[in-house]
């Protein structure tokens, strides 16, 4: 009877009414990369970061909430990173941290995940995700700083060194997928499961206005096609990371984990060529915000401004509460502006009883039929090809 209560257990915990669950906070706009995909490429290292004081001010006026997604620039470029995300735990419930990073900066990432691991509750997990975007010379030159992918690869190695063993810290890479890299995105995702470092590897198809147009000339079917040959890294990675359950939640564990991952990719799929509605409404608004760097405030970050938080004294609240947003909220449901964005896909789907207790379970049922008729990928002739690359 455990599973069938774990699975219960679960369902409720995955079917509440929309409300505030997470924050989209861009902590400094100064980067020291120039990639070819970013669509905050044209506020990069500006002059008007919020201050410590500012991004104090919202915390303390924001609702409880459990996730808090950190961008940038590079997020590790903030000098006061770890006191930012231990004051969200302390004031907001934070349980969950989503941390990119460029991996160029060994010390000062370390430094700052050190300070996190001492500051914040032993509940507080944190995804620490380096960018890869390519094997070395492309990743390179996607990035747009020499030897980039050497030296993220290093300190990947270093942090699985130091890390070892903490379990609330995992250690992701997270992959865009474009037309230069399409090529050697397989032989990347083994290489990288071969060297064995990592808690998971994330696929993401480019979205917004990348400085790059060129990156974004990808076909619905060519991504489909790529998705098949990814779904064994995700089912790879789903065993290191529940191995520690007992039988029964693991298997449903698993089973969330990679139907959500398999749903992600259907509307990659569906919405790459044209808007094509989700099976779920779009909560952001109501369930996320976007704080830029300097205070402006989104429902999304690929919408435009809604508002100045400075207008509402960074009151979070008052700026989630107001008619700018409220309006928002409404334009979102007639826009058609269905998306790629897996962070948005995943922040409504929580929201949705018919995506948890269906569209979920389904997209697995779907996925494992594929692999016994198709079988796009042996994993494990993939992965013991790693030596021959």
């Amino acid at each position: 009877m455990t599973a069938p209560r774990n699975y219960f257990r679960i369902l409720r915990e995955r079917t509440r009414s929309a409300e505030f669950n997470a924050m989209f906070l861009f902590v400094t706009s100064r980067c020291n990369s120039l990639c070819r995909t970013c669509f905050y490429f044209d506020k990069l290292n500006s002059r008007d970061d919020l201050t410590f004081g500012q991004i104090q001010r919202i915390s303390e006026t924001a609702p409880p909430f459990r996730k808090l997604w950190i961008s940038g620039g590079e997020p590790f470029l903030r000098a006061e990173l770890a006191e930012i995300i231990a004051m969200f735990a302390r004031n907001n419930g934070v349980r969950n941290v989503n941390l990119p990073t460029n991996g160029l900066l060994p010390e000062k990432i370390f430094a700052a995940v050190d300070r996190m691991l001492a500051e914040t509750p032993d509940d507080v997990a944190i995804d620490l995700n380096f960018s890869l975007d390519g094997l070395a010379n492309t990743h390179d030159a996607i990035r747009g700083v020499p030897n980039n992918f050497t030296r993220t690869i290093e300190t990947i190695r270093q942090a699985e060194e130091r890390y070892r063993g903490v379990k609330r810290l995992r250690r992701n890479v997270a992959t865009v997928i474009t037309r230069e890299n399409y090529d050697e995105i397989v032989r990347l995702g083994l290489y990288l499961a071969g060297e064995n470092k990592l808690n998971g590897q994330y696929f993401e198809v480019v979205r917004g206005e990348a400085p790059d147009k060129s990156l974004k000339s990808l076909g619905r079917e060519e991504v489909a096609a790529l998705h098949k040959r990814l779904m064994p890294f995700h089912r790879h990675y789903a065993k290191k990371l529940f191995a520690h359950l007992p039988p029964g939640v693991r298997q449903i564990a698993e089973l969330y984990y990679l139907g959500n991952l398999r749903l992600h990719f259907d509307l990659h799929e569906k919405c790459l060529e044209q808007p094509t509605r989700w099976p779920m409404r779009c909560t952001a608004g109501d369930s996320t915000m976007v704080i830029d760097h300097n205070g402006k405030f989104r429902s999304c970050e690929l919408r435009g401004i809604v508002g100045d938080l400075a207008e509402f004294g960074y009151d979070t609240r008052a700026a989630l509460a107001s008619t700018q947003m409220r309006d928002e909220v409404k334009a979102i449901e007639s826009a058609n502006c269905w998306c790629t964005h897996s962070c948005f896909i995943h922040e409504s789907t929580k929201f949705s009883p018919r995506v948890q207790l269906f569209e979920i379970p389904y997209a697995w049922l779907r996925d494992r039929f594929e692999r016994l008729t198709e079988a796009p990928l042996d994993e494990i002739t993939a992965f013991k090809t790693m030596e021959s690359l």
